[in-house]
């Protein structure tokens, strides 16, 4: 008979998404890839290359939705940090409440008086050194306005109850799909984004013994 302890590969029923310290439940699938310059360094006179030179290493990947009522993906992750938006885009993509009328300046902007000082000791309201004079802080409403985020897949062995992690950290969305047809059971929503780094898949035994052996600098 085999030993099921030695197997703790997971699929992806038992793994879940955690998106900025929440788990997600919407996420059908997640991709991620590592890419890095490399080339061949050639000489005159040689065929065959003489070395290699290593560049920039970039990491990428996408996210597929299942989308229900609502976009949870916002209220998951969009509505914990606020961005500063012009009033250009708080005319288009501006939170419910902070909405103008196109043509309309908000309150505050910059406008030009012969009498007002322009040092920034000295700033009045519509002076070029306050920021409500350009836009305001709002809680995002795009998903290219989210701040940086990390992504931790969560896998437990439904045999064993091994658990493993791998992040993708610093997480900003880049791209927005969807659509929807007859053919269509559910709706789909698919976003690509830039990260910073990947964490590989790793037990948390085999983390701690990491941090344990750092040394301090």
């Amino acid at each position: 008979m085999s030993d099921y302890s030695t197997y703790t590969s997971k699929s992806g029923t038992e793994i879940q998404a955690v998106f900025n310290n929440k788990k997600f439940g919407e996420l059908q699938m997640v991709k991620f890839a590592t890419q890095r310059d490399v080339a061949n360094i050639h000489l005159m006179g040689h065929v065959d290359s003489v070395g290699t030179a290593k560049g920039k290493r970039a990491s990428t990947g996408a996210c597929i939705f299942t989308v229900f009522q609502k976009d949870a993906l916002m209220d998951a992750i969009g509505t914990d940090k606020q961005v500063f938006l012009t009033d250009h885009e708080l005319v288009n993509y501006g939170s419910e409440g902070a909405l103008m009328k196109f043509g309309i300046r908000a309150e505050g902007t910059v406008r030009s008086t012969r009498n007002s000082s322009l040092t920034e000791g000295n700033a009045s309201e519509g002076s070029i050194w306050k920021r409500e004079s350009y836009g305001r802080m709002v809680t995002p409403t795009m998903v290219d306005q989210i701040p940086p985020f990390d992504i931790t897949l969560v896998g437990i062995s439904e045999v064993t109850g091994h658990l493993s992690t791998m992040t993708i950290h610093g997480v900003q969305f880049n791209s927005d799909q969807g659509g929807t047809s007859i053919d269509d059971l559910v709706l789909e929503r698919q976003l690509t984004f830039i990260a910073r780094r990947i964490t590989p898949w790793r037990s948390p035994e085999e983390m701690e013994k990491r941090a344990t052996n750092v040394k301090p600098s």
